[in-house]
């Protein structure tokens, strides 16, 4: 009868687990859209295959490894290039307090797991479903994150090696073409979401105060502090909705 029992509990991971990898395959057009680019500036700044794609699967944040590079390559000191990361990605304190109400019956280390492998397209997927379930459970998120965690390192991955196969006549004109492509997909990612004022109003906030700071600070401690704030904005937007929706 034990045998049985846990027999049936591996079942029902294994059926959560793959309904997890089922939940991530929307998002991952994205992701191998923004981490090919990752990738390709990678190589840009002066970094192998290898190297990119370790970052990509330590870091593991697009905007993190966007201004990693860039502070990098013009040459910024070590604690400043951590502080700034650090900066950016304190929007996902936000986010895994925001998720921590659908883990409540799980232990500490499949919280500790399940927070270190979150993303902003997870963490909206997620959210989803811990809304219409009342919880989360951890087979599922580890589905959901494992199979974006391995897209975006690939995607990386991809993306460094083609761009370090190209020729050098075209290497340098890659990094302007790689920005018009990035803001084209940003674009996009507007028109399909579904919560467009938000975004509007957390771009709205990051010039907003691009235009007020710029003149008093660094241009690039502006990009951080303006990108932070707005981040944090609508996240905390996005957790007061997402109560309000309740």
């Amino acid at each position: 009868m034990l045998m049985k029992t846990k027999t049936s509990h591996k079942d029902e991971a294994g059926a959560e687990f793959r309904a997890g990898i089922t939940a991530c395959l929307p998002t991952i057009p994205g992701y191998w859209s923004i981490g090919f680019a990752a990738g390709a500036i990678g190589t840009l700044s002066g970094f192998t295959t290898l190297q990119t794609a370790l970052l990509a699967s330590v870091l593991y944040t697009g905007s993190a490894q966007f201004l990693f590079y860039s502070l990098w390559a013009a040459g910024a000191e070590v604690a400043s290039v951590v502080f700034s990361v650090f900066l950016v990605n304190l929007r996902y304190l936000l986010m895994s307090s925001a998720m921590s109400v659908f883990f409540r019956e799980h232990s500490t280390l499949q919280k500790l797991v399940s927070g270190l492998l979150l993303t902003d397209e997870t963490f909206g997927v997620a959210v989803q479903r811990g809304s219409q379930h009342s919880t989360v459970p951890f087979a599922w998120m580890l589905g959901l994150n494992v199979a974006a965690w391995l897209n975006w390192i690939l995607a990386c991955v991809v993306g460094a090696w083609l761009a370090s196969a190209l020729p050098s006549s075209l290497m340098e004109g890659l990094s302007f073409s790689l920005v018009s492509m990035f803001i084209g997909l940003v674009l996009m990612l507007w028109f399909a979401s579904h919560r467009k004022a938000l975004e509007t109003f957390s771009i709205a906030a990051a010039v907003v105060i691009t235009l007020l700071t710029a003149r008093q600070m660094d241009i690039s401690l502006v990009v951080i502090i303006a990108a932070s704030v707005s981040a944090t904005l609508a996240t905390l937007g996005l957790r007061f909705f997402s109560k309000g929706g309740k």
